[in-house]
């Protein structure tokens, strides 16, 4: 039986695991939260567009920031888990980089979406010419879903190689594996057979399917099984 203070696997200890998995389950429940909340813009007049995104840039700026939050508490916990997966450590640690990547990436993507967005939408709302604020938004949103896709194929690599860590030891779970390579898989997968895109709809099924793995790595976190 192992206590707070041990190092079952070589870094941290149990009770920091466990505060890692409460954050991990905690943000991804908030995460599909926020995603919910996540407002959009279905006009394409200049100026209707304008004034619409301008009228939620608030709530805007708010979910994604708390959205950026969220990444970077991942971040923390994800390098928890990836120091504690001693087996297969090379795999952990491409693992922690690929999802280093990823969570840069969705930073960006976010601070396009909700700040940028929202400040150039508040600027050109009152504007005697709306019109640029179109061609803003294009150049916006082209970077937006740059970085959104640069981000759900280093997660879902992340992902993966994690799985293939847990793998090489017989003593976890394999159920935890099988499950990394299914809800890793599957969003990369669906990108590039072009099956979703990565607006509002497309990221919370992106968002949903990790979830089911973040869910299930903070519950062993938890657990003290890993």
């Amino acid at each position: 039986m192992t206590t707070a203070n041990e190092v079952p696997n070589g870094a941290g200890t149990t009770g920091e695991a466990r505060i890692a998995g409460i954050l991990l389950v905690a943000t991804t429940l908030l995460s599909i939260l926020m995603m919910a909340h996540h407002p959009t813009a279905s006009t394409h007049d200049p100026a209707s567009l304008a004034a619409d995104v301008a009228g939620s840039a608030t709530l805007s700026r708010i979910v994604h920031g708390v959205l950026i939050a969220i990444i970077g508490l991942e971040v923390y916990a994800f390098l928890v888990f990836a120091e504690r997966i001693t087996p297969g450590r090379s795999a952990a640690r491409a693992g922690f980089v690929a999802f280093a990547i990823g969570a840069g990436a969705m930073m960006g993507a976010a601070l396009i979406s909700g700040f940028v967005m929202s400040s150039l939408a508040t600027y050109y709302a009152s504007a005697a010419d709306p019109a640029p604020f179109v061609d803003f938004a294009r150049l916006s949103m082209t970077g937006n879903q740059a970085l959104a896709k640069l981000g759900v194929i280093a997660m879902s690599a992340a992902i993966v190689l994690w799985a293939v860590a847990l793998l090489h030891d017989a003593k976890r779970a394999r159920w935890l594996a099988i499950v990394g390579f299914v809800t890793g898989l599957a969003p990369a997968i669906a990108l590039f057979a072009g099956a979703i895109r990565l607006d509002v709809h497309g990221m919370l099924l992106v968002v949903l399917a990790q979830a089911i793995w973040n869910l299930a790595v903070g519950t062993e976190l938890i657990r003290g099984r890993i």
